[in-house]
């Protein structure tokens, strides 16, 4: 660098325009990696090298910060004038990811070349992440000398979301996502990788009983001839079996009889709670002064659903019931020696020696029957971390509710 530019660096600031022009190169370099890579998978080192690199960044970050603090270009990293344009450019990678599907083979070779359908893993969301991380870490460094009450909200605030991305980006490597299939009173202890690969578990699983409870079915009207669901002026054409009457496509329906768990005997149906029943309903169905009465069955994996036919156009139909819950029961022992027992649902996982199960499926072809519950078994060790960070960002933000900005003292904040 010459004397005349380093003069003009130390007397003119740098401002947004600078700051949009790095935000620009950054993503301009990294998408000419990932593109000169052929669009790799970028994946970062597992424990204990992530570790490793995280300790030398913080320390690399705090040694350039304390040897230039006072130099211009470190002061505007550490200010809202660099910091804006970055989020701006964070945020357009954010919405890339929400307009295009993530985790999906590419369908062209642009998109492909780009990581576009893997964004998270690419050059571009790597060097955006890394510059964030620069400039949070250097504005928070300026809050801590001299630290004191007036500073403390930002501090917590960008201190906080600091530790979010740094774990984030680190503990990526070492998240682990699989998939085990119970069966009902069976142990395994073997689980499936994203890729399909058996893993051994540290924890046992024992199924003890699958639960499901469903809606009542819905009912619809189909055409005779080509079998299709008939479309009645934008309307739906289903209706819910929770009631009595009921009126779809022009017909009236009256339910003379409905059974939740059923088998048929002769031309009937009767209450069966045995593997392979299913609802039905005895129904009458009147229509321009014309009645008829009859069953429908929804049908089952070892059963045939059965119709009624109204008339040479159209026939009454019942779908299968729809899940409205579905449960596991499980005994669980772990390396560790617990021995616990539980009930996991979907959106209540349990969590146990630092993994989390969640309720994941079951054999959707036997319904209520199933014997198979699909858990997923997820373990993030940086976690903790990272509700750190969300904890004193909550902190910086209640601190700052409460107290309100300095009006004295200090300088602007960074966001």
């Amino acid at each position: 660098m010459s004397n005349e530019t380093s003069r003009k660096i130390e007397k003119h600031p740098w401002s947004y325009r600078e700051g949009t022009i790095v935000t620009g190169l950054i993503l301009l370099l990294g998408f000419a990696l990932q593109a000169a890579s052929g669009g790799i998978v970028l994946r970062i080192a597992g424990f204990p090298w992530n570790l490793i690199a995280g300790i030398i960044f913080l320390f690399l970050l705090v040694l350039a910060f304390y040897r230039w603090k006072n130099h211009p270009v470190m002061k505007w990293l550490g200010g809202v004038k660099a910091a804006l344009p970055a989020i701006l450019g964070f945020t357009f990678l954010v919405l890339l990811m929400g307009f295009i599907k993530q985790d999906v083979e590419p369908k062209s070779a642009p998109i492909k070349l780009l990581g576009l359908t893997h964004l998270v893993k690419t050059w571009p969301y790597m060097l955006i992440n890394l510059y964030l991380m620069i400039l949070l870490g250097i504005a928070t460094l300026k809050r801590i000398t001299p630290f004191n009450y007036k500073n403390a909200g930002f501090f917590l605030n960008h201190f906080g979301l600091f530790l979010v991305l740094l774990s984030t980006a680190l503990g990526s490597s070492d998240i682990q996502h699989v998939t085990m299939n119970c069966y009902e009173n069976e142990t395994e202890h073997n689980a499936l990788d994203t890729s399909g690969k058996p893993v051994e578990m540290p924890v046992t699983i024992k199924l003890l009983n699958f639960n499901i409870d469903e809606f009542r079915p819905k009912v619809t009207i189909i055409d005779n001839k080509t079998g299709q669901i008939v479309l009645n002026k934008n309307k739906n054409p289903f209706e819910l079996l929770d009631r009595n009457t009921l009126d779809i496509y022009g017909y009236h329906l009256e339910v003379e009889q409905f059974l939740e768990s059923s088998g048929k005997v002769g031309d009937s149906y009767v209450a069966l709670n045995e593997p392979g029943s299913a609802p039905s309903a005895k129904v009458k169905v009147t229509k321009d002064g014309s009645e008829i009465s009859g069953w429908v069955y929804s049908g089952s994996y070892v059963n045939q659903p059965e119709t009624l036919k109204l008339n040479e156009n159209h026939s009454l139909v019942m779908l299968p019931a729809e899940p409205r819950k579905f449960s596991s029961e499980l005994n669980i022992q772990t390396q560790s020696g617990k021995n616990v027992t539980t009930t996991i649902e979907v959106n209540r996982p349990f969590h146990i020696d630092g993994w989390t199960i969640y309720q994941l499926s079951y054999k959707t072809e036997m319904g209520r029957w199933s014997n198979l519950s699909v858990l997923e078994l997820v373990r993030d060790p940086w976690l903790p971390i990272v509700y750190l960070g969300i904890f004193l960002m909550m902190a910086g933000a209640a601190f700052l509710f409460i107290t309100g900005n300095p009006k004295d003292g200090g300088t602007k904040h960074v966001a």
